[in-house]
């Protein structure tokens, strides 16, 4: 008898391990489709055609020691550098990306944990009686295992979840970098109205000595009541824009201190001058945009994931596979004898009939594939249009800012000439005016180019990536 039931135990044994290694070979049953890199509608071109060739390339090297993620360096400005520290530590909206990322990082360890059993040691302890049977106590203790592992879906899910966290890892890299740019852009712009406040600051100060000039010679009877009305019209217009730049100058700090998780009424910048230097940047090939743009690579992770559903959808066509067992003891006391029971044994289940719906899962998935894949190669196209729009923009930009010079140069003579002249009485306060006002106009514009200018270098770098390294979301845990 003893033989018999240690010759069924071993083979109960056997049996449990052969099942758990059949189990364990068929968790590595992937059923997606092979996955490749969706190709785009058409080759990608050899270079840019905005980019230039030759002396008109948009290249400067790297300084020694200039961290390619740290693009803001190139610009030299320690205001700017301390604003994007600010960025990086106090705004909220990368700080919820980040929390999302941490969020599908745990989905995935959850996802891998199914491949392990479930172990689990249940007990209780219960007393009772009445009047008419002494108090009893009954105890009971054991431990329960359960193992549900799918011969189809372990990998496909696995490998889902590893996509959708790099895909978020793709999100928060590209959030940062539009925060970073859009930082940057709304400095420059503060730093263009800072020069223009100057210019009109400036200009009012002439304005005012003309006026004086009109009132002058208006009481001296040299010039009519309408040259000194026009004067000091001139003089209220200046007047009134500078108010107006003043006010835009103070909404755009007030979005600075946003995007630095800074209240805004305790933050303030000092005003300085827009910076005359223009960095020039390498835009290298466009096939390099697959690699340096996040959110094409997490475009791509997108489509990956959905490769891996199609498994998913799949894998309900097949049974599912659980091996569950429990040990229980009980006892009515601690003195008394103790009784055991166990069990051991695999079950299944298959899916007979569901009225289609997995078949109309497996459609679905395949429509979110192709989704992605179009999605995947539009951000692509978007990609290229982005860096040709401001490799064009810094080409013509610098032509244009060399012509507003050079009228911004011409106009400042005009206006001596007709100051002087006017002064002589040689010409009458209309011609005053307008050289003024073609000076200032002239000088404004430039300013503005030089700022354009400046937002162009940052709109192109983050169309180029920013720095971005896809190992960044290959290994998101790091």
């Amino acid at each position: 008898m003893r033989n018999a039931r240690a010759e069924g135990a071993q083979k109960a044994r056997g049996f449990f391990l052969s099942l758990a290694f059949s189990i364990l070979l068929g968790g590595c049953v992937n059923l997606s489709p092979d996955y490749v890199t969706p190709s785009l509608p058409e080759e990608m071109p050899v270079r840019y055609k905005e980019g230039g060739t030759g002396e008109e390339a948009l290249w400067r090297p790297a300084r020694p020691g200039q961290s390619v993620g740290r693009w803001w360096s190139l610009f030299a400005d320690p205001v700017l550098d301390e604003l994007m520290q600010g960025l990086m530590r106090g705004n909220q909206d990368i700080a919820a990306a980040a929390a999302t990322l941490r969020v599908a990082a745990a989905q995935a360890a959850t996802a891998r944990s199914s491949l392990f059993p479930v172990l689990g040691g249940p007990f209780s302890t219960e007393r009772s009686g009445s009047e008419a049977l002494r108090a009893s106590s009954r105890y009971s203790a054991g431990f329960q295992s359960s193992w549900e592992m799918s011969f189809w879906n372990s990998l496909p899910a696995l490998e889902l979840a590893k996509a959708e966290t790099q895909a978020a890892a793709g999100d928060l890299a590209a959030l940062r970098l539009l925060l970073q740019a859009e930082l940057a852009q709304n400095y420059f712009q503060l730093r263009s109205l800072d020069s223009r406040q100057e210019l009109y600051e400036s200009t009012i100060a002439a304005y005012k000595r003309a006026a004086d000039l009109a009132r002058s010679q208006f009481r001296g009877g040299l010039a009519t009541r309408a040259d000194y009305d026009q004067a000091e019209a001139q003089l209220a217009g200046a007047q009134a824009q500078l108010a107006a730049l003043k006010r835009q100058r103070a909404e755009l700090e007030h979005g600075i201190a946003l995007l630095c998780g800074k209240a805004a009424p305790g933050f303030s910048l000092e005003r300085a001058p827009l910076p005359r230097a223009v960095p020039q940047i390498e835009p290298g090939l466009p096939a390099a945009l697959l690699e340096r743009r996040p959110d094409v690579a997490a475009a791509e992770r997108r489509v990956a994931a959905a490769n891996q559903k199609i498994g998913l959808a799949r894998a309900a066509w097949f049974p599912s596979l659980t091996l569950g067992g429990n040990l229980l003891w009980q006892a009515a006391g601690w003195q008394s004898a103790a009784l055991y029971t166990w069990s051991l044994g695999p079950g299944g289940a298959l899916n007979i009939f569901e009225g289609g719906r997995t078949a109309a899962q497996s459609e679905a998935a395949w429509a979110e594939y192709d989704r992605d894949v179009a999605n995947y190669r539009q951000c692509v196209l978007t990609a290229l249009k982005e860096v040709e729009d401001n490799l064009s923009a810094l080409r013509y930009l610098e032509q244009e800012g060399k012509a507003r010079a050079r009228a911004a140069a011409a106009a400042r003579s005009a206006l001596r000439i007709a100051l002087s002249q006017y002064q002589g009485g040689l010409t009458t306060y209309l011609q005053v005016v307008s050289s003024q006002t073609t000076a200032l106009s002239n000088e404004s514009s430039a300013i503005e180019v030089q700022g354009l200018r400046l937002a162009a270098v940052v709109n192109l770098i983050k169309a180029l990536g920013g720095g971005f390294a896809r190992a960044e979301i290959d290994e998101p845990s790091q």
